[in-house]
């Protein structure tokens, strides 16, 4: 009974485990930038938009 050698089986499954890794990390940043990092920056913007023009408002008045 012969067994069977193992060589290339921990590289393979190293190189598997670092894609499958890496390509999950840039899927779940992009998902993270799209709908909870530019929402905020939108809502900041907006505020400080909101709050510039009430300024000036009461700067002209």
């Amino acid at each position: 009974m012969a067994i069977a050698p193992i060589t290339g089986t921990l590289r393979r499954k190293i190189i598997t485990d670092i894609s499958l890794a890496f390509g999950c990390g840039f899927i779940f940043a992009g998902l993270y930038w799209e709908f909870e990092h530019k929402p905020l920056v939108q809502k900041r913007e907006a505020f400080y938009a909101q709050l510039k023009a009430q300024k000036e408002a009461e700067d002209s008045v």
